[in-house]
């Protein structure tokens, strides 16, 4: 039987009315959302099928609309039938609509106390928003939930400490590699890079500085071979995501700072050089 993450495991107490669950996979994130509402309202890790638990169904698999939304507020209501709970779960979907984000915006905005949302969303969650009005609706929302990543084989806090970024750097690597001894700079010059608001100049030359660490600890390796270099910065981009993502402070500007840190790590994983892709994210970014 899957157990309660740790993470969510210690949201057991005091429930938020609000979550935005994050990982990589649908169908763990899921078990996961069940799991928690079974533990919040019967103390079991069992996926208990209860009506005060409600997965949100769509006939479209891609995209929830407003009817979707309506028909949990309106139709069935929030009301739960007989726990202290109603929890309405969101499968991860590609994206809503504006006016299925806004009839929900409005809803978390003013949350009833007997009733929990949980949206969740694997991958790149953040890709599908194109325009200002969506992208102001889709970081609105998320600002009224608490973020949690749930990863089935990561426990980490995305905080810039040394060890949790080891631990987050070393769940990712392949047998080959080593990330044990990573330089203390390293981070900090990682965790200055999530400035969204530096000018070009400044942003290019800490850029500078990152592929320079990263070249000097694969030269101090006995076997380069154990840092690869694009991979380091992809890893690394993923985490610097991962934090502004649970930051406070997430709006339009952050939201479209991790698109383009997501198409940087796409154009690396391409196999653009480095160094291009790198400057190119510093003079684009400096204008957000």
């Amino acid at each position: 039987m899957e157990k309660l993450n740790k993470k969510l495991a210690q949201e057991l107490e005091s429930p938020f009315h609000a979550y935005l669950f994050l990982g990589n996979t649908s169908s763990h994130l899921l078990r996961q959302a069940k799991i928690f509402g079974s533990k919040v309202l019967f103390g079991s890790e069992e996926e208990i099928e209860h009506p005060d638990i409600k997965v949100v169904a769509s006939e479209n698999l891609n995209t929830l609309g407003v009817d979707d939304i309506r028909n949990i507020i309106e139709n069935d209501g929030l009301v739960p039938v007989e726990g202290k709970y109603k929890i309405v779960i969101f499968p991860p979907v590609k994206s809503l609509t504006e006016e299925a984000s806004n009839a929900l915006l409005k809803t978390l905005e003013e949350p009833s106390e007997s009733s929990i949302f949980i949206l969740t969303s694997s991958g790149k969650f953040w890709s599908h928003a194109r325009d200002d009005s969506i992208l102001g609706v889709l970081s609105t929302i998320k600002s009224r939930c608490r973020t949690i990543f749930i990863d089935s084989d990561i426990e980490t806090e995305f905080n810039f400490a040394e060890e949790d970024f080891i631990n987050f750097m070393e769940s990712n690597k392949r047998e080959d590699e080593d990330f044990k001894t990573i330089p203390k700079e390293f981070v900090t010059t990682l965790e200055s890079l999530k400035d969204v608001g530096n000018n070009s100049t400044e942003k290019v030359f800490k850029f500078q500085q990152f592929v320079k660490i990263i070249d000097e600890y694969r030269k101090d390796k006995e076997d380069s071979s154990q840092v690869n270099s694009t991979r380091f910065i992809i890893s690394s981009f993923e985490y610097l995501t991962r934090n502004l993502l649970l930051s406070q402070e997430f709006g339009k500007k952050e939201f479209r700072y991790c698109e383009l840190l997501q198409e940087s790590m796409d154009d690396l994983d391409k196999g653009m050089r480095p160094n291009i892709v790198l400057n190119n994210f510093a003079i684009v970014s400096s204008k957000l």
